[in-house]
């Protein structure tokens, strides 16, 4: 589970202004962003409803092509097409 640290930074030693508390909604941006990076929200929606055992199958299958299609065309050499010869 993501968490956030609502605590002020850490200041320059010289500094003598007083720290101020993170507001609200500089807190929820964190946490939000906490949240994304770590998949939750994607965990929750494929969690929602009950999936078939050959369904999962078929998912995990097609993430595993879409996951080796991305990595071959990041391999191969930009097309150069649209450029003078």
């Amino acid at each position: 589970m993501p968490s956030v640290d609502l605590r002020p930074r850490k200041r320059n030693p010289k500094d003598k202004r007083p720290s101020r508390p993170m507001p609200f909604e500089m807190a929820m941006r964190k946490f939000k962003k906490a949240v994304d990076r770590a998949g939750i929200m994607q965990e929750v929606s494929r969690r929602e409803f009950y999936e078939k055992p050959c369904e999962k199958r078929n998912r995990k299958k097609a993430e595993g092509i879409a996951r080796w299609r991305k990595k071959e065309a990041s391999q191969q050499l930009p097309d150069r097409r649209g450029y003078w010869r």
